[in-house]
């Protein structure tokens, strides 16, 4: 994959050269024409093979400008034969702009129509349930969308977008320590479109839109019959997330937490320590359980400090509708994930025994 640097340009045709190719035609008459006509045709060929070149054509830039730079790039071989082509066909001012990816393989007259059509080099990209925004940050640098710092630091900049976006006003903007609070859970995975190089704000912007289409006026009118914040349900959503496997486990799952909740018990989610930890562990050790922080709900009663990753939209469905039980405990099957649930810390021991040994 090349950017279309340290290329060396093509021979450009000079004004010399036109002159003389006008004075042919002038002295030779029909056959003048023809060798002008096979001239012109020749220059739009192929430059040749090569990798991909990926190139930006800016807003409002003229023919001349984009002949120029597919010169430089070595994806043609002539400024004037392109010009007179595009006014040929009368689309010299039908050009979009866009990030494009050209192949030395395709025509002057293949590129131009790409051009004309804005056929630009998008990149789409999928975002799976339950990752984080490291995790996001990495898969956009892979596509060439994104750099994964800049990334991780567009979604850091919750009070601004929360101008934007009524749906975020219960995130909250004070530390916790030491810690602030990032757009984490709020980023909707989904497949998107983005073109190489996309600055970040668009990225997160396209990704909020889709967060407020799911969480749409109905279910924030069920959050506030649950007398409930949007964030409480967007962090209950996330922890949803990862600790089931099963569609069918998830609202059981939810009435654990929010059971737990209204016990004053802590939640002793292990994906809350991963999170905390930044690292992913099967089963936690005792030691790893008293890990230092606001995400950590062994040390801590109640929700975590926020949210742990970007959840479905099933997740969200459990967060917003658990089921009525009096589950305060579950164990997962270690082989199939499903997920049994108990009453008593008795039940829930022999479950343990049962579906993880020791």
């Amino acid at each position: 994959m090349s950017n279309g640097t340290n290329r060396q340009p093509p021979r450009k045709k000079t004004g010399k050269l036109i002159a003389i190719i006008l004075l042919l035609l002038v002295v030779f008459g029909a056959t003048g024409v023809f060798s002008f006509n096979y001239f012109i045709g020749q220059m739009l060929e192929p430059v040749g093979a090569g990798e991909l070149v990926y190139v930006q054509i800016e807003q409002g830039a003229v023919i001349s400008d984009v002949a120029e730079l597919l010169a430089e790039n070595n994806l043609i071989r002539d400024v004037f034969a392109f010009e007179m082509l595009a006014k040929k066909e009368n689309t010299a001012h039908q050009i979009q702009s866009g990030y494009y990816a050209f192949s030395p393989a395709e025509s002057a007259q293949q590129i131009l129509d790409r051009l004309v059509a804005g056929d630009v080099a998008d990149a789409t990209v999928t975002i799976p349930e339950g990752r984080n925004i490291s995790e996001f940050a990495k898969i956009f640098e892979e596509k060439n969308i994104c750099d994964a710092d800049a990334f991780i630091e567009e979604t850091k900049k919750v009070a601004e977008y929360q101008e934007e976006y009524s749906l975020l006003s219960s995130i909250p903007l004070t530390e916790k320590d030491g810690m602030s609070r990032t757009l984490e859970g709020y980023l909707f995975p989904d497949t998107y479109s983005f073109s190489p190089n996309t600055d970040p704000s668009e990225v997160v912007t396209a990704m909020l839109d889709r967060f407020v289409e799911v969480y749409d006026q109905d279910l924030q009118k069920q959050t506030k019959k649950m007398d409930k914040t949007v964030d409480e349900i967007v962090i209950m959503a996330s922890i949803v997330e990862l600790e089931t496997k099963l569609v069918e486990d998830k609202a059981n799952a939810a009435s654990v937490f929010y059971n737990r909740i209204a016990e004053n018990m802590p939640l002793q989610s292990d994906i809350t320590v991963d999170y905390a930890r930044g690292e992913k562990t099967a089963v936690l050790t005792t030691e790893q359980t008293q890990f230092s922080s606001p995400y950590n709900t062994y040390i801590n009663t109640g929700l975590p400090f926020g949210p742990i990753c970007s959840f479905g939209e099933t997740s969200l469905e459990a967060a917003l509708n658990p089921a009525q039980t009096n589950y305060l405990y579950f164990v997962a099957d270690m082989d199939s994930g499903k997920i049994y649930f108990n009453e008593t810390y008795d039940e829930h021991l022999e479950d343990v025994e049962k579906y993880m040994g020791n």
